[in-house]
C-alpha cells in the first residue's frame, strides 16, 4: 500500500479464509497495523466480498430445483467429509477417548449446517437488483437428504480399523483414508502395525505370541483353542470377508472366562471394545437392534451372558450369511442398506446355537474344572496386553496369512462349509492348520453333523416311510394312522412341539413338514405331493449328493501399500 516505505521490515501477511475467518485475514507489521484489516485489503485489490470467501456460489433459481440439488450434492462431495452409505448421507466420527471410528448418518439439521459451511447460497433480490446471500433452502436440502442414490458422493462400504486385504484383488491396504477400490475408509496409524517379512519362521513366532495370550484359558479340546485363534483371525480380516460365522463361548458355570475370552477376541477387531447387547427375544426386536447397530459399522457386536440359546431370528440368520441387509430405520420413514461385516460374538452357560444357526455359529467350549471358577485370575492380563499393543498383535495375524500365501496357499483336506468355504476358510482356517493346529471349524462341522433337530426329522421320515412308503399322504391321514396302527409314527411326530392336550395339532405338523420340505436327512426327504386332490406329503429315498468343490481362494499378492482415493470435483459457481 502507499503508506509503506522502502525501509527493511517484516512486511505483511494474508491468511486464506476458513470456518473461523470466512473472509480470510490480513496483518500488517508496520506501525499502522491497527488501521488496516482484510476488508481494506479487499477494497484496495478490488475483490468482491463474495469472491473473497473462496466458496462456490449456488444461485437459487425458480424452476431449476433439480439442478440446485445436484449442485449442492456435488459441492458436498467436494467438501470431502461425507459419503453415501446404504442410501444415506453419512460422515465418519472418531471417539476421542477410544479412537474407535464410527459411521454417523447425517441428520437434516446437520446437513443444512455443513452445506452452509461448504457453499454460499444466494437468491435474487428484485428490489435491490442483485443477488444476496441466504441460508441453505429447506426444500432443496430435504430433497437431497431423502434421495436414495447420489451422483457425486463417493460410496462408503464401511470403516476399517487396521490394515486390510482389498477384496477385489487381495492386495493388503496399509494406508489410512478412503480407498476407492474397496469403498472403505481406514482410520488407523500404519506405523502401529509392524508387519514382518512373511516367512515360515516369522509366522511361527507370530503364532507363538498369539498362543501365549490363551495360555491361562481352560479349553476343553485342542480344537477349541484353535477356534479361539480362528476368532482372532476373523476379527482382524472381517472387513474383507463377505461372510463369516459368529463365535459363541460356552461353559457350564459362571466365571469360566467366557466374557473375558470374547473381550480378547474382540480386541483384535478394533480399539473401542465390544458393543455388548442382550440377545433379542423376538424377530421384530432383532431387526430393530441389529439394523440400528450396523448403521454405525461397529467392529464387534457381542451378545453377552446369554440366558437363552441363539434363537434363529431371520435378521440374525441373514447377517451371518449375507453381505448386506435392508430394512426400515426405526422412527424414520426411510430404509437403509447396511453392510454386515461386523464380528458377532456370544457367551453363555449351557446355551448355544440351535436349528438354522448350528451352521452359522462356531462354538468354543471352556471348562475350568473348578468348583469356584469365578476366583480364577488371569495373571498374564491378555486383554490389557493386546489393548496396549494392538497393532503388534494384529500385525502378527497378518504376517501369518501373508506367509501362508507366500508358501503357495497350501490347503489341507478338510470338510467344506458351503457358506464359509471361500475367503473365510482361506484366511482363518488353512493358515492355522498349515502351522499345526487342528481344524478350528471342527465344532461347527460337528454341530451340523449332529444336529438334534435333524435327528428328530430323520426319525420321523423313517417311520413315515415304514407306514406309507413313498405314497402321497395327507397330514390328516398320517395323524389318524399314527393314532391308530402306527404308534412309532406317533412317537416320532410328537418329538416335535405339535401336541396339545394329548392331541396332535395337524396345522402345526403341516407347518413343520413345509419348513423341512426337500431337506435331506438320513437318505430321505419330504416332498410335497397331491392325494385325492388335497395337499399331501411323501418320503422319498435320496442318493448321496455329489461332493462340493469350494470356490477359488482370493488373489495372492504381497504386502503392497494401497493408495486411498478421493473424488476431485473442483469448486465452481452455479448460475441457473
Amino acid at each position: 500500500m502507499s503508506d509503506h516505505t522502502d525501509a527493511l521490515d517484516t512486511g505483511s501477511a494474508y491468511f486464506e479464509p476458513d470456518d473461523q475467518y470466512p473472509l480470510g485475514g490480513y496483518c500488517c507489521q508496520h506501525s499502522h497495523r491497527e488501521q488496516y484489516r482484510v476488508r481494506h485489503l479487499l477494497d484496495f485489490l478490488g475483490v468482491e466480498v463474495s469472491a473473497a470467501r473462496h466458496k462456490p456460489v449456488i444461485h437459487i433459481v425458480p424452476g431449476e430445483l433439480h439442478r440446485v440439488v445436484f449442485a449442492a450434492e456435488r459441492e458436498l462431495a467436494d467438501y470431502g467429509q461425507h459419503y453415501q452409505f446404504g442410501g444415506l448421507i453419512a460422515s465418519i466420527s472418531t471417539d476421542p477417548t477410544t479412537s474407535d471410528p464410527a459411521i454417523v448418518p447425517t441428520s437434516l439439521p446437520a446437513l443444512t449446517q455443513v452445506l452452509s459451511v461448504a457453499v454460499t447460497f444466494e437468491t435474487f433480490n428484485a428490489k435491490l437488483g442483485e443477488w444476496v446471500r441466504c441460508d441453505p433452502p429447506t426444500r432443496h436440502v430435504s430433497i437431497l437428504d431423502n434421495m436414495q442414490t447420489y451422483r457425486f458422493l463417493p460410496p462408503l462400504a464401511g470403516v476399517v480399523r487396521q490394515p486390510y486385504f482389498r477384496e477385489s484383488d487381495g492386495e493388503l491396504i496399509v494406508q489410512a483414508g478412503y480407498d476407492a477400490g474397496s469403498h472403505r475408509f481406514g482410520v488407523f496409524d500404519p506405523r502401529q502395525f509392524p508387519i514382518q517379512e512373511p516367512t515360515l519362521e516369522n509366522a511361527r513366532n507370530a503364532l507363538a505370541m498369539l498362543e501365549d495370550l490363551l495360555e491361562e484359558f481352560h479349553f476343553v479340546t485342542p480344537t477349541d483353542k484353535a477356534a479361539a485363534l480362528c476368532g482372532m483371525f476373523t476379527a482382524v480380516v472381517r472387513p474383507t470377508l463377505n461372510y463369516a460365522p459368529a463365535f459363541h463361548v460356552k461353559a457350564h458355570v459362571f466365571g469360566s472366562g467366557k466374557s473375558y475370552l470374547c473381550d480378547l477376541i474382540g480386541s483384535f477387531a478394533g480399539p473401542g471394545g465390544n458393543y455388548k447387547v442382550s440377545y433379542p427375544t423376538t424377530a421384530e426386536e432383532a431387526t430393530k437392534v441389529i439394523l440400528s447397530l450396523l448403521l454405525t459399522s461397529p467392529a464387534v457386536i457381542e451378545f453377552d451372558d446369554m440366558s437363552t440359546d441363539w434363537i434363529p431370528h431371520g435378521t440374525i440368520n441373514r447377517v451371518l450369511t449375507s453381505d448386506k441387509i435392508t430394512d426400515r430405520i426405526l422412527g424414520v420413514s426411510k430404509t437403509a442398506t447396511v453392510g454386515t461385516r461386523t464380528l458377532f460374538l456370544g457367551s453363555g452357560n449351557n446355551v448355544g446355537p440351535v436349528r438354522d444357526l448350528l451352521r452359522r455359529v462356531l462354538t468354543i467350549h471352556l471348562d475350568p474344572r473348578s468348583a469356584t471358577p469365578a476366583t480364577l485370575s488371569y495373571r498374564g492380563n491378555p486383554v490389557e496386553k493386546v489393548r496396549k499393543n494392538r497393532g503388534v498383535y494384529v500385525a502378527a495375524v497378518l504376517t501369518i496369512i501373508l506367509a501362508w500365501r507366500k508358501a503357495g496357499s497350501p490347503r489341507s483336506e478338510i470338510k467344506s462349509i458351503v457358506t464359509y468355504g471361500g475367503s473365510w476358510t482361506d484366511y482363518c482356517r488353512h493358515p492355522l492348520i498349515w502351522l499345526g493346529h487342528p481344524d478350528p471349524a471342527t465344532s461347527l462341522i460337528e454341530q451340523v453333523t449332529h444336529d438334534p433337530d435333524a435327528d428328530i426329522l430323520g426319525g420321523l421320515m423313517q417311520e413315515w416311510y415304514k407306514a406309507f412308503a413313498s405314497i402321497p399322504t395327507t397330514v390328516r391321514k398320517a395323524v389318524t394312522s399314527a393314532e391308530g396302527n402306527y404308534p412309532n409314527l406317533r412317537d416320532a411326530i410328537c418329538e416335535f412341539p405339535v401336541e396339545e392336550r394329548g392331541v396332535i395339532n395337524r396345522s402345526k405338523l403341516g407347518w413343520i413338514l413345509k419348513k423341512n420340505s426337500n431337506r435331506i436327512v438320513g437318505g430321505f426327504e419330504f416332498q410335497p405331493a397331491i392325494a385325492d386332490g388335497r395337499a399331501a406329503w411323501r418320503v422319498v429315498p435320496v442318493a448321496s449328493p455329489v461332493a462340493f468343490t469350494p470356490p477359488p481362494s482370493p488373489p495372492s499378492t504381497g504386502p503392497v501399500a494401497g493408495g486411498g482415493g478421493a473424488v476431485d470435483l473442483g469448486g465452481v459457481d452455479y448460475d441457473f
